[in-house]
């Protein structure tokens, strides 16, 4: 009987045995298997570092040329929303030269209306002369009757010199009336001539501006291509090492006894995470940038962070002036994945982009060029916000 037990609980330590060596060995494969995707993600950021490094000639051109590609598409901005205010004060300044001439015509007509009552009572009096106020007065009965009639004949003579009156000051009012028409219609030729000026600026802004990103684009091809080569190795091998790292857990978690499937989980996350929203941001990559775009058919620099972060229920405000404000301020030593950085000054800020770590951002840059990564080392960087 003896022996049994000792039988039996030889067997039962044989088999613990094994499934703990079985387990250590697969823990350690993991971890091997780790160190190896970290080595290979080790060695490609010193390639890419060494490529970044023999391009920092390049890279710092660029990055000034982008610089002021960004503050040519604000100043675009600001000069086309300058013409349409432009313009609808000049459709209100018309608006109120034909409220005006309305005035003015319905003027004309009282004035014609009290010429014609004056021009009637003058060609009576031309028609009967001296005589006829003389006619009046010699036909009085009495003294009495005589100043009464003469009171009659002077409050005639007292309307109409009203009449004139208010004729003269009708007219001098239309005088008056018709120079503020003329100063208006000045107002709205200079309005024209400014917008026709503002559109030529812009013209030539925009043609600049072509013409300096086609100067470089080579270049900028180029140094996309690899860039983001390594940077997208660097990114799968991240995901590779959290994903042994998760199963390395897992092993640990486990024990000899058996377990219920609900323990072996996950367990559920937040709505999103900073990787998450990284990753949906880097799925533009390649959208040309377009001048107030919301869309994956072309995006703004503002008007990507806003479409990222809408997806995961963030509403950011639409401008890059306004965003610089949202959120809480972090220091560029304390950045995180998904946070917002702005270039330019805090006060006047004119481009944005999302870190995505690694000392790295995605954005869309300017006209002409797409949605992309790039490291953040511009010397106009001045702000970075966290928005959860």
């Amino acid at each position: 009987m003896k022996k049994k037990i000792f039988t039996a609980l030889l067997s039962l330590g044989l088999v613990f045995s094994m499934n703990v060596t079985v387990l250590a060995d697969t823990i350690e494969e993991l971890e091997q298997q780790k160190q190896q995707i970290i080595q290979q993600q080790n060695e490609a950021k010193a390639q890419r570092d060494a490529f970044l490094s023999s391009y920092n000639s390049v890279k710092e051109t660029v990055e000034n040329l982008e610089t002021e590609l960004q503050k040519m598409d604000s100043k675009i901005e600001t000069l086309i929303n300058e013409i349409n205010e432009n313009e609808r004060d000049l459709q209100n300044t018309k608006e109120e030269i034909e409220k005006t001439q309305n005035e003015i015509i319905k003027k004309e007509a009282d004035i014609k209306e009290k010429q014609e009552i004056l021009d009637e009572r003058m060609t009576a009096l031309y028609k009967s002369g001296a005589n006829g106020y003389i006619s009046v007065i010699l036909k009085s009965n009495g003294l009495g009757d005589l100043i009464s009639r003469i009171e009659a004949v002077n409050k005639i003579a007292d309307y109409d010199k009203k009449i004139i009156n208010e004729m003269n000051e009708q007219k001098k009012e239309l005088e008056e009336q018709k120079a503020a028409l003329d100063l208006q219609k000045a107002k709205i030729e200079k309005l024209k001539e400014e917008n026709i000026q503002k559109k030529v600026e812009l013209d030539k802004s925009k043609s600049e501006q072509q013409a300096i990103l086609a100067e470089n684009q080579a270049k900028m091809k180029e140094f996309d291509e690899k860039v983001n080569y390594y940077y997208d190795l660097i990114s799968k091998l991240e995901a590779q090492k959290k994903e042994k790292e998760r199963q390395i857990t897992n092993l640990k978690n486990r024990t000899i006894s058996t377990v219920s499937s609900s323990s072996r989980g996950s367990g559920s996350s937040a709505n999103y995470s900073s990787d998450a929203l990284v990753q949906y941001a880097l799925s533009f990559r390649g959208v040309p940038y377009k001048w107030g775009g919301t869309s994956p058919s072309g995006f703004d620099c503002s008007g990507f962070v806003q479409y990222v972060y809408a997806h995961f229920g963030i509403r950011l405000s639409r401008t890059t002036y306004t965003q610089v404000n949202e959120g809480t301020s972090v220091s560029k030593s304390d950045l995180r994945p998904g946070d917002l950085v702005f270039f330019g000054t805090k006060g006047s800020p004119h481009h944005v982009g999302i870190y995505i770590g690694d000392n790295s951002y995605v954005h869309a840059p300017q006209t002409g060029d797409v949605v992309k990564i790039s490291p953040l080392t511009r010397k106009d960087f001045c702000e970075a916000r966290r928005v959860r």
